[in-house]
């Protein structure tokens, strides 16, 4: 079948005249008296409205321009870009805000910003560099820290900085705070430079973790032979990170009431009086920088993380232009709000660790409990009563109770919740190992598989990983239920040696940080940034293109829908299942974790007779659970 579309000969209206503006360079000269008179005109005010002096300003946009990473435009200097960069992340910003300061479009404003970013990335390998392996200035010759500290090459901590995220991806991004927030991991010198950054983990991700990501990257962090760096205790002891004794008090005065009382104290104590310098530099950078400072960033997220990376390097570049007063002096004492809580924390763990030794808190576990607890959560979650930051207490409770009557135990919440923690470790481990190189996966039985060859080339140096190869990983099912929509998984995360954002992007949406495209003023005459379309007069011709191009449209959905997975569930599934006799609720839990994973399989039982769902849960149970039937 052929269509034939005569088309008719359009008929244009008259153009509009545009409004008539005053001559650019009359603008022009207003906009730099306003720069020159209200944002540079002394280092007060230029530390005000852009956080760097005058001439630490003047020198930092000197070396975008020497290097050719930004230019001059007909109408605005690389001045101006930079100043518009910088007053944005340095009170976070709207954009909105950012066009009154500088009178600029809201286009104009987002595109230059994005350009400044994309050129402050281009010189993370001249300013995030590796440490120096001699020993630091700080050590040598001081006798609280040399020689027992000479092979140190500086600090390594994490901070939480708030995050802004879309409602779906909250739950992995609320860790210990009550807000999103993304994990950041940095190592430091002690002249406070930054010399590693890893950004974009979400918030729930452990210290220890973010860690081993770091190692593991192409470009990662590297310990050089016989050097260390200075950690807490949340990353463990291991070569290369030396961490302070655990259950000992750490933050002591020497010359207080309370002085160290044996030699590990005053080893945590010289511990604590170098480490300091990271906590100084993440508060340093947060009292410049107030979009990482607890504030809720408007931009996306992929963004956010961009922007912290920018404003490390920012810093550094900052220390070797001449420290000011915007940091954070040795004798100065940090704000809570100014560093990572997450020190404080594991400290206050280990004393209370220290202060219960001997306790009967200690919980035994069987593989029988930990199947009832795990099924038992799982089956909440399904009936979605759990909360996107996690199970209430009440939760926790009633899952202990029923675990106390099915064993005659007496569990209370807060062991659920902590063996809950270990199990969450294990399904953390578990989609690490998939991703493994070689590595398959079996979704019915849910089965790690490896080739003999490369499962003896890893195991040579992961023997602990060996359990999670080639056999059912147990419970994977009820892990995918309860952990599935919350676990980090660090796909954001990128480290010093990443690009920063593109240099042409399109502008956001107004809602991450973004007005709404304006006229731009940089012409004579208003014109928007694409050439307006001629208006036609209706004719019946219109109106068939119109409907043939509706079906082309409704077409390609079809084709694009038709495409994509289906994973809805068949509706009241899990009471069909608690309707067959004869099966106990562990194991009618057991295969509706199973049926919940696998989409297609659900919907294909689901249409089945009565007595062929029972074959069906038979066979799983017989086979998952050898002897039970």
């Amino acid at each position: 079948m052929a269509i034939i579309i005569q088309s008719r000969k359009r008929k244009r209206c008259a153009r509009r005249q545009g409004v008539k503006y005053g001559p650019m360079d009359e603008r022009d000269r207003m906009r730099f008296e306003y720069l020159d008179t209200k944002i540079w005109r002394n280092d007060t005010t230029c530390i005000d409205m852009l956080r760097l002096r005058k001439d630490s300003f003047f020198r930092f946009c000197k070396l975008f321009r020497d290097r050719g990473l930004l230019e001059d435009t007909i109408h605005m200097r690389v001045e101006e870009q930079v100043a518009m960069f910088l007053n944005t992340v340095g009170h976070n910003l709207r954009n909105r805000l950012v066009r009154t300061n500088f009178d600029r479009s809201g286009e104009t404003v987002s595109r230059y910003f994005n350009k400044v970013l994309h050129a402050i990335g281009e010189l993370r390998d001249e300013l995030i560099r590796p440490p120096s392996l001699d020993t630091p200035n700080k050590i040598a010759g001081n006798p609280r820290w040399d020689p027992y500290f000479k092979d140190c090459i500086g600090a390594i901590d994490g901070t939480h900085i708030r995050a802004s995220v879309r409602k779906n991806m909250e739950s992995s991004f609320r860790g210990r705070k009550s807000h999103a927030t993304q994990n950041v991991m940095a190592a430091v010198d002690f002249d406070l430079r930054f010399t590693y950054v890893l950004v974009g983990w979400e918030g729930t991700a452990h210290d220890a973790v973010v860690l081993r990501d770091a190692l593991e990257r192409e470009n990662g962090l590297r310990i050089p032979q016989g050097k260390y760096y200075l950690v807490d205790a949340g990353y463990g002891a291991k070569q290369g990170f030396l961490p302070p004794f655990r259950a000992v008090r750490y933050h002591l005065n020497e010359w207080g009431n309370n002085p160290v009382q044996n030699e590990k104290e005053l080893f945590n104590l010289r511990h604590s009086s170098l480490r300091i310098t990271v906590e100084r530099a993440f508060g340093s950078l947060k009292r410049r920088f107030k979009i990482l400072d607890d504030a809720t960033p408007f931009f996306p997220f992929p963004t956010q993380v961009d922007i912290v990376a920018a404003c490390c390097i920012i810093h550094n570049w900052v220390i070797n232009d001449g420290i000011d007063e915007l940091f954070i002096g040795p004798n100065e004492i940090i704000e809570p709000n100014e560093t990572s809580i997450g020190e404080a924390n594991e400290h206050a763990l280990m004393e209370m660790d220290s202060k219960g030794k001997g306790g009967s808190n200690h919980a035994s576990w069987t593989y029988a409990m930990s199947s009832f607890m795990l099924s038992h959560l799982a089956n909440l979650v399904a009936s979605g009563t759990r909360t996107s930051s996690g199970f209430k207490q009440a939760h926790l409770n009633a899952c202990a109770r029923a675990l106390n009557e099915m064993f005659c135990t007496n569990f209370t919440g807060d062991q659920i919740k902590n063996h809950l923690k270990t199990w969450q470790k294990k399904f953390t481990k578990m989609n690490r190992l998939r991703k493994v190189s070689a590595a398959g996966w079996d979704e019915v039985n849910f089965v790690i598989t490896l080739d003999a060859e490369h499962y003896n080339e890893y195991i040579k140096d992961h023997k602990t990983d060996a359990e999670f190869f080639n056999k059912p990983l147990l419970h994977y099912g009820e892990m995918l239920t309860i952990f599935g929509s919350t676990m980090a998984t660090g796909k954001f995360a990128k480290d010093s040696s990443s690009v920063l954002g593109t240099e042409d992007v399109e502008t956001e949406n107004e809602e991450v940080n973004r007005a709404p495209t304006t006229i731009d003023l940089d012409a004579e005459t208003s014109s928007a940034s694409k050439p307006k379309k001629a208006k036609t007069s209706e004719s019946e011709d219109d109106g068939l293109i119109r409907a043939i191009t509706n079906v082309g449209d409704k077409l390609a959905a079809a084709i694009v829908k038709a495409g994509e997975p289906d994973n809805t569930l068949p509706v009241g599934l899990f009471d069909t299942l608690k309707s067959l006799p004869g099966f106990q609720d562990i194991h009618i839990s057991f295969y509706y974790a199973y049926l919940v994973a696998n989409p297609h399989i659900a919907r294909a039982f689901d249409g089945l007779p009565f007595e062929n769902k029972l074959h069906w849960v038979a066979m799983f149970i017989s086979d998952k659970f050898p002897g039970s039937m």
